[in-house]
């Protein structure tokens, strides 16, 4: 892969070259909190969270104390963690997480300028067994017909901020490290004792290639563990969350910026009705990579 000038330039201000090889050789990395946000940033939007979490269950919830689910009834959970969804809507906060620096840089880097929030969440733990034996080990990207995953590019990139801290006993993500080189999904035949969990103080930031194994452990600590996973896919991947056509023109007001419109994706023309596709959007927002699909001037339509 390469980047453009400023994108390199960019990559080395922020001290993410090494992440980059990282992510590229073992499928993973950690941004450490000093790379990525203010504490106050991080505590403000953990707050957030645990108010959106209360009024979605009606429980109270408190860091130090396991919950449950309440009246909120969200696919898949399980006994011992839920996930809030549709997180950029929630708050304006969600906003300026998904315009981060790192995030936004790394996802730039690893689709190619193309890249398109797919869901934002929030996966809150509390101590139980969660996934049991299989950790729910998978890889985000969507396969092919023929159930390859590509190798010479990738479609997807995650990511979880971790808003509190990330260890073995506090339920931490686990990955097969290189798994992302062999591009295919896991199937119960497969040997994964190397299984690995990754351990990262609150504040940090995990990123992952599209195409890694990953799965998480049970939490056997007392109290929650919460993060925010932002899931960045290729514009052409159909997206987890209804993003698009809930943007609203208070969030373009306080995200003027194209990066902005096209992580919620306004230069993507598709999803038309009777009257065909609306290309406004792609003479706006577009990028010149994406201009380059056309033989035509886009502006003559």
């Amino acid at each position: 892969m390469e980047a453009s000038k400023p994108l390199e330039e960019k990559i080395k201000s922020l001290g993410l070259t090494s992440n980059i090889e990282q992510v590229m050789e073992e499928g993973y990395t950690i941004i450490s909190p000093d790379k990525v946000a203010p504490e106050k940033f991080r505590n403000d939007l953990l707050n957030k969270i645990i108010e959106i979490a209360e009024e979605r269950t009606g429980n109270r919830i408190s860091l130090t104390k396991n919950t449950n689910s309440g009246t909120y009834k969200p696919i898949p959970q399980t006994d011992s963690q839920f996930v809030l969804y549709s997180l950029l809507f929630a708050d304006p906060i969600f906003e300026e997480w998904l315009m981060n620096d790192v995030v936004q840089t790394l996802s730039t880097y690893f689709l190619n300028n193309q890249g398109q929030l797919s869901s934002m969440s929030s996966f809150i733990k509390w101590k139980g067994e969660s996934y049991k034996e299989s950790y729910g080990i998978h890889a985000d990207t969507t396969p092919a017909s023929d159930g390859s995953l590509p190798t010479n590019w990738l479609d997807a990139c995650n990511s979880v901020y971790c808003l509190t801290d990330y260890s073995l006993e506090n339920g931490a993500l686990g990955v097969v490290p290189k798994s992302h080189k062999l591009g295919r999904q896991p199937t119960k035949d497969d040997d994964l004792s190397n299984f690995t969990p990754v351990e990262a103080s609150k504040g940090s930031i995990i990123f992952w290639h599209g195409n890694l194994w990953h799965g998480a452990y049970p939490k056997k600590t007392d109290g929650l563990r919460i993060n925010l996973t932002t899931f960045i896919t290729h514009r052409r991947i159909k997206t987890q969350e209804n993003i698009k056509n809930r943007v609203t023109k208070e969030m373009l007001k306080r995200n003027p910026s194209k990066a902005f419109a096209r992580m919620v994706g306004l230069n993507d023309h598709n999803g038309f009705d009777e009257n065909g596709p609306d290309m406004s959007g792609i003479i706006k927002f577009g990028t010149s990579d994406q201009m380059k699909r056309f033989t035509y001037d886009v502006n003559d339509l």
